[in-house]
């Protein structure tokens, strides 16, 4: 966890661990098991899969269901949905660069 007493910071710190991004990104999809979210992710290895959901549920980000697996919490939710403009942008963005 970040050493910072700043909200913003400590957010960052944890959304800057490698893979975090990631799996946040793939839980937005649905709800899935650990098999699920490992096929998903692709190249993650399972420790640092388990790891990342350790930490996003330990941070109230993501949810645990024995029906589904892992899930988005509501906070999670939010917190991808912010993302979701950052995506259009890239998408553009990637498109420009390719047309270059």
């Amino acid at each position: 966890m970040s050493t910072s007493s700043r909200p913003i910071m400590i957010l960052i710190d944890l959304l800057g661990k490698k893979w975090m991004l990631r799996v946040l990104w793939e839980l937005q999809q649905s709800p899935c098991t650990f098999r699920q979210l490992q096929a998903r992710c692709g190249d993650i290895s399972p420790t640092t899969i388990n790891s990342r959901i350790k930490e996003l549920h330990k941070t109230g980000l993501v949810d645990k269901s024995t029906e589904y697996g892992y899930s988005l919490s509501e906070q999670g939710d939010e917190l991808v949905t912010l993302f979701l403009p950052i995506n259009q942008f890239s998408e553009r963005w990637a498109e420009e660069l390719a047309n270059r």
